[in-house]
């Protein structure tokens, strides 16, 4: 079989667009995979599930909390204990903006909520997330305040 030189484009064209495919698919499934991780951290906090939160926290998670008080992963674990439970404030978010290179992935979102009698207040958050032995565990989260408009 002989392949003219427009042949040998198209077979080009046909590779990395192959290949261009295989990336993106791979991606999509990655970013899947941090979108359920994500998800599945903020259902555990909301519960009180610490099982799931201590399968879902790196060993040397980090988190820094609104206020700017830095919090290991036992102390956050505390946190979230069932006994402590409480009913927590309706909670919208913003899709989240997810950043992975390899085996680091960065994500930030937006989190507004009322506190009951007060104002709605908005949070940017940022996670970091590392896949080690092929599974996601978060690493740290960031919770930056947002201050409310200025009446104009």
């Amino acid at each position: 079989m002989k392949l003219t030189e427009g042949g040998h484009m198209r077979l080009v064209i046909w590779a990395i667009g192959s290949v261009a495919l295989l990336i993106a698919s791979t991606a999509s499934a990655q970013n899947m995979e941090i979108q359920s991780l994500i998800d599945r951290f903020d259902t555990a906090r909301l519960q009180h599930d610490s099982a799931t939160l201590t399968k879902t926290l790196a060993a040397d998670y980090e988190e820094i909390s609104p206020v700017g008080e830095v919090d290991d992963r036992q102390k956050v674990l505390g946190f979230y204990a069932p006994e402590l439970k409480r009913t927590a404030p309706a909670m919208t978010s913003e899709p989240l903006v997810i950043r992975s290179r390899g085996d680091v992935a960065i994500i930030t979102t937006r989190k507004s909520f009322a506190i009951p009698g007060g104002p709605v207040r908005s949070v940017r958050v940022r996670y970091v997330a590392e896949r080690a032995a092929g599974k996601w565990l978060l690493v740290s989260a960031q919770y930056t305040p947002i201050p409310p408009a200025k009446a104009g």
